[in-house]
């Protein structure tokens, strides 16, 4: 995913603009709503797709095919900063934690509706200031127990709720599929804070670059493991490429740039528009219905994190105190 030695990369990454933190976090957001449509059908059979591809298998080959991308874009003096145990273990965390959110993730995708999946996406963002919170010892204020409350109704009480009532009150295998795709939210917290955390000390290309083969090689070795079938066929490999380049690897790319360029809070804010690009890649890519209830959940959501920004303001503090402490390991 990148060149190597590139002038236009190196701008990229230590640019102190503001507006191309803007550029880049809406980039980032736009190209992680393709992953829902993109991946969807190659894990549903259908008539054009007889061979269902396992979530763990696509998981391990969009991880490994981001690592390759991004290894040639490595190379500079600060990418190329030795990484300590330390270092290299919590690097070894975010890859873990990011490939079982993708896997629990398609595992959800293949059971919902790509719509589905892209508001209760949003899960991560609920998870996220739940998991600093806890890291933290940080208690959610009194004024901020609303908007947090209109988080959680709108990326995973409204959307689970009306799956099930839609069924007649039976849990059916897309709610099943809701619920993992939630459940990814929770390890998409892990690595969105861990990533807050390091970013500020290793190289966004070497973060993405290690973090991607190990994850890839974590996924590789539960599919020995628990001996899942290799079964990609070469009409998928252009699909997979989209996914693990863009949608996963220069998306991230482009988040962790953000981070550095316009904060945590802006660039969490700005990302939750995942939702809205994933919906409208869905209705013209896959022909999915785009219902009330899906609008309904993206304005409760987008609503409550508005609100919540002051809540993403003391976690940033927090992160860039932790931060001169990880400099000096």
């Amino acid at each position: 995913m990148r060149l190597p030695r590139s002038s236009l990369i190196q701008r990229i990454t230590y640019s102190s603009s503001p507006r191309l933190g803007y550029i880049l976090i809406i980039a980032a957001a736009a190209l992680a709503g393709l992953v829902h449509s993109i991946a969807k059908p190659m894990l549903s059979a259908s008539a054009t797709n007889i061979v269902e591809i396992h979530p763990l298998t696509l998981a391990a080959v969009i991880f490994i095919i981001n690592g390759l991308f991004f290894t040639p874009l490595r190379r500079n003096k600060a990418s190329e900063a030795k990484i300590n145990r330390r270092k290299l273990l919590l690097l070894a965390l975010i890859g873990i934690a990011e490939v079982s959110a993708i896997i629990t993730y398609f595992s959800g995708l293949k059971e919902t509706t790509a719509v589905n999946a892209s508001i209760l996406a949003n899960g991560e963002i609920m998870f996220s200031v739940m998991v600093a919170a806890v890291i933290f010892r940080e208690k959610l204020q009194r004024k901020e127990v609303f908007p947090f409350v209109l988080i959680i109704i709108g990326a995973a009480a409204l959307p689970v709720s009306y799956d099930i009532y839609q069924h007649g009150v039976v849990f059916s295998s897309l709610v099943f599929g809701d619920l993992l795709v939630l459940l990814s939210g929770l390890f998409y917290a892990f690595d969105i804070n861990m990533s807050k955390y390091a970013s500020d000390r290793i190289d966004a290309r070497r973060i993405t670059q290690i973090t991607s083969f190990i994850g890839g090689g974590f996924a590789i070795f539960l599919i020995f493991i628990l001996q899942i079938p290799y079964n990609i066929n070469l009409s998928h490999i252009p699909s997979i490429a989209v996914i693990g380049i863009f949608g996963t690897g220069l998306s991230t790319f482009f988040f962790l740039i953000a981070l550095r360029l316009i904060g945590a809070i802006r660039s969490i804010l700005l990302y939750s528009s995942t939702s809205v690009f994933g919906m409208v890649f869905a209705s013209i890519l896959l022909h999915e219905s785009i219902t009330a209830a899906n609008i309904t959940s993206i304005i409760v959501v987008s609503f409550g994190l508005y609100l919540l920004r002051q809540r993403f303001g003391k976690d940033e503090k927090t992160i860039n105190e932790l931060r001169g402490k990880f400099n000096k390991i």
